[in-house]
């Protein structure tokens, strides 16, 4: 009988350490430009919480990848487990039409398809190969191969860091009435809400109300940003965004819009309190719908709409909304990832006198 490996057999070792090439390269580039919003949804908003499931995420993938550059015995073990995972993901995230796979964070955008093609081959590659029999011994001893786990597995809680400087000459936003409709009528901001700014003037020059009253307290998970006013007590953006930050409109149900989250990075107070704020993406297929059908609605139902863009960096190349009723509208800063759940855009939230009646998720 011939015991003599066949070429398959010889080339399993490299099989394994090429999906383990594959799925290090892919961490690293999450680890230094993504955040959890570039995360399935599935994995986000799992009983972990967005922040540990996106940490949690990379040091898997870097642990297990490593391992199985030093070692292939133990390492296909580990890929076959990763590669199952992120084919599963992957066909979960081709059910739903999601139009990006969110494995390289936001450093390039891959569909699903193409992602799972390449997967796909590299795990084919894997099995055929039979790394199980082919296998017969790893080189590399146990503590080194320990030792490069427990490397890849720390990395990201140290590396990671959701800070990033920035000094904007102005405040990130802008404030455009837009014209009514046909036969619609609508009140200016200032006659629906005195202590609204004039609908002629910038949001910068909105009338403010004491920098104190109704701001939220600092948030630790925002290294206690909290909404900053500028000398003459002016609305500001803080000098110091970080890398990604979390919105939950559920959580602000009842409570005052000011004294939320959105209030660190819009000035609440230059748009109506009697109004429907809707937060929405640029680059958003559900968001582009939905504004579409508000706008085919709006002469039957006309309402005083505020419009929140979370700007993102590929707003002006990969932006797809192009209809939306009349309204007001603001922008969050694009430098910020914008990590919102536990649904992505678009969000209505219905305001009485600045309190968050209701917050729902459109789109599905």
């Amino acid at each position: 009988m011939n015991d003599q490996p066949t070429a398959l057999a010889k080339l399993s070792p490299w099989t394994v350490r090429a999906a383990a090439c594959w799925v290090l390269v892919v961490s690293l580039i999450k680890m230094e430009q993504g955040s959890p919003n570039d995360i399935p949804e599935i994995i986000r908003e799992s009983f972990l919480g967005p922040d540990v499931s996106f940490l949690g995420a990379i040091s898997v993938e870097l642990a297990f990848s490593l391992a199985a550059l030093v070692r292939p015995q133990l390492g296909w073990m580990l890929m076959s487990a990763l590669m199952s995972v992120f084919v599963a993901v992957l066909l979960h995230l081709i059910s739903i039409g999601a139009t990006s796979c969110g494995c390289f964070g936001g450093a390039i955008s891959l569909s699903p398809y193409a992602m799972l093609a390449i997967d796909g081959t590299l795990f084919a590659a894997l099995l055929v190969s039979r790394p199980w029999a082919s296998i017969r011994s790893g080189k590399a001893p146990w503590t080194v191969v320990g030792l490069v786990f427990a490397v890849g597995a720390v990395t990201p809680w140290i590396r990671v860091q959701n800070q990033t400087v920035v000094l904007p000459p102005k405040p990130i936003e802008h404030r455009v009435e837009a014209p009514l409709a046909v036969g619609a009528t609508q009140p200016t901001a200032g006659a629906q809400n005195p202590s609204s700014a004039d609908a002629t003037q910038p949001a910068g020059a909105a009338q403010q109300k004491p920098a104190n009253d109704g701001l939220p307290k600092p948030n630790s998970e925002l290294g206690n940003l909290a909404p900053q006013t500028d000398a003459a007590g002016q609305w500001t953006l803080p000098e110091t965004l970080p890398r990604w930050a979390r919105l939950r409109p559920p959580d602000w149900v009842g409570k005052s819009i000011h004294e939320t989250e959105l209030a660190i990075w819009m000035n609440t107070h230059a748009y109506p309190e009697d109004a429907t704020w809707i937060l929405y993406l640029e680059t958003c297929t559900h968001c582009r719908d939905y504004l579409k059908k508000l706008d085919e609605g709006f002469a039957n139902d006309p309402k005083i709409y505020v419009f929140v863009r979370l700007s993102t960096k590929d707003d002006a190349s990969a932006g797809i909304v192009e209809i939306k009723p009349p309204g007001e509208q603001a922008a969050l800063p694009p430098e910020v990832s914008w990590v919102v759940g536990p649904e992505l855009p678009p969000w209505e939230l219905v305001l009485e006198g600045g309190k968050v009646i209701s917050a729902t998720h459109h789109g599905d």
